[in-house]
């Protein structure tokens, strides 16, 4: 090793030194000698600094079994991912040892945890607190937007009926620090720029509350850009028993795997349960207790139901609150995860009133049987009493409601599976109940069928470790870069997709509407 070392050196050497004489046209016998002499040094620190050429094995006795330890349960919290990879298998009854490196000296790691060290910068940090967040841009095709009554909320709308549109769909950026084992804290602000679409309904001498004609027509609601003060906690771990966590803040609701942000995802747009039949945000205390390895529980008072449907404020809307929680069971775990858990909803939703209350009662489970592939599905039923709404007009006619016990009730499955490391291809199937029409407007059945190709692309990048968080209740990693390619077909028993234009009465309507979504995904 040593005569390499030296032969190396003296390579260098002869490549430096004719391009010298080339510059000064000579080399005096004192440079000679200054050259020798360097040369002489630099063998003396070789013969120091070299140690065994290889690792020393030395014969041990093969050690007891040990029980692993017991996998961390996922719910209600994501999960670290596995490790890309393993040490080589060392043979039983064997011990390698390794020798140290010298004084000054370090080992050289090769993956990176941040793309920004891919590039020599370091990890976005300011005076100890970690900076992060995401932003998604898109290209979006409808060839009809769903007719949804103004009194309840409204229906997404990526592009206009038979455009192409490009958008800037999201950005949010937060800061997060861990003061100790035991507490820790973070905030964010979302941008967030998207369009929304409603129907009102419409008669030019009565109106739809009174006996005349009435005919729906979209209205003429702009795209608009939104920044909120997104996401928010501060948690203390109390030491009782396992750990009592308890937080305050503005959560994602911790039903089932789908989450209000696109990059928690794995499709591009969200299921007809998340939409309408469950709450998808929350703001106030929360505890969470660790009982065993496969079971977990949270509960949470908070002020109200947020869902981007209605666009409603994270303050309270009259003077009581909103209970719920969530039992979660992980009975399989290490390569294969088996997650599923019950939970439900209680509260006064409706504005300055405390008497009628809306409940939902949910079913979650994720199962992950092979590293690449995975399953997951919620079913939720709710009621709500005292619903008053107007009635309904052309296309889709409907009586008014006043004083009504209404109820719901949907379910959707996901399948997702990793082609190759870097390529995945999702299938997820959808069906909405809407009873009595109070959460989407219409007395109807909602289907959709959704595919939704992933590339990752980030994962190209080599010696790139991934974002360190998996999607809910799953070993499917998070990616920096991420492409989506969705296709997804709405169904439904009433006449509920139009391409009419703005301000124009809706006297036809279909029954189906198709939307392309390419989205862009990107971490940091």
């Amino acid at each position: 090793m040593r005569a390499v070392m030296i032969a190396v050196l003296l390579l260098a050497l002869a490549f430096v030194l004719p391009s010298g004489a080339a510059q000064a046209q000579s080399v005096s016998g004192t440079e000679a000698q200054t050259l020798r002499d360097e040369i002489r040094r630099l063998n003396e620190r070789l013969d120091k600094l070299q140690g065994p050429s290889e690792p020393q094995t030395v014969p041990t006795p093969a050690p007891a079994p040990v029980a692993p330890a017991p996998a961390p349960d996922p719910a209600p919290a994501l999960t670290q991912p596995a490790p890309s990879s393993v040490s080589p298998a060392v043979p039983a009854g064997v011990v390698t040892a390794q020798v140290p490196p010298a004084t000054g000296e370090r080992e050289i790691k090769l993956e990176r945890d941040h793309p920004f060290e891919i590039v020599g910068l370091p990890k976005p940090e300011v005076a100890g607190f970690r900076i992060g967040g995401f932003f998604v841009g898109s290209v979006n095709f409808n060839n009809r937007l769903q007719l949804n009554p103004e009194f309840a909320g409204n229906a997404p709308a990526s592009s206009r009926p038979g455009e192409t549109d490009f958008r800037f769909d999201q950005f949010t950026i937060g800061v997060y620090k861990s003061f100790a084992p035991w507490l820790s804290a973070g905030a964010s602000i979302e941008v967030e720029r998207h369009g929304h679409v409603h129907s009102h309904g419409f008669d030019p001498a009565f109106g739809c509350p009174g006996t005349a004609l009435c005919i729906e027509q979209f209205g003429s609601e702009p795209i608009e850009t939104e920044v909120s003060l997104h996401r928010f906690y501060i948690t203390g771990i109390v030491p009782l028993g396992n750990g009592v966590a308890l937080s305050f803040g503005r959560f994602d609701t911790p039903y089932g795997y789908e989450r209000h942000d696109a990059p928690l995802n794995l499709t591009a747009t969200i299921s007809e349960v998340q939409r309408y039949g469950q709450p998808q945000s929350m703001t106030g205390f929360t505890a969470a207790y660790q009982f065993t390895p496969w079971l977990d529980a949270m509960a949470w008072i908070v002020n109200r139901w947020e869902n981007e449907t209605t666009e409603d404020t994270l303050e309270d809307n009259n003077r009581d609150k909103s209970f719920g929680g969530r039992i979660g069971f992980t009975p399989l775990q290490g390569n294969q995860l088996l997650n599923f858990g019950i939970g439900g909803w209680w509260g006064p939703e409706q504005d300055d009133d405390t008497t009628n209350k809306r409940w939902i009662a949910t079913v979650d489970v994720a199962y992950t049987p092979i590293p690449r592939l995975f399953l997951t599905g919620e079913f939720v039923f709710g009621r709500e009493a005292g619903v008053s709404f107007r009635r309904v007009g052309i296309p889709i006619p409907g009586d008014a409601a006043n004083d009504r016990r209404v109820s719901w009730y949907g379910l959707y499955a996901l399948a997702h599976y990793d082609v190759f490391p870097w390529l995945g291809v999702g299938f997820r199937y959808g069906i909405f109940n809407d009873t009595d029409g109070a959460r989407t407007g219409v007395s109807q059945t909602l289907q959709s069928f959704t595919l939704a190709p992933i590339v990752h692309l980030s994962r190209l990048i080599p010696d790139l470790r991934p974002v360190g968080v998996t999607y809910a209740r799953s070993r499917h990693p998070l990616d920096w870069v991420d492409i989506r390619l969705e296709y997804r077909v709405n169904l439904s028993n009433r006449n509920v997709f139009s391409n009419s234009a703005p301000a124009v009465p809706i006297t036809q309507a279909d029954k189906t509407s198709q939307q392309v979504t390419l989205q862009f995904v990107v971490n940091f």
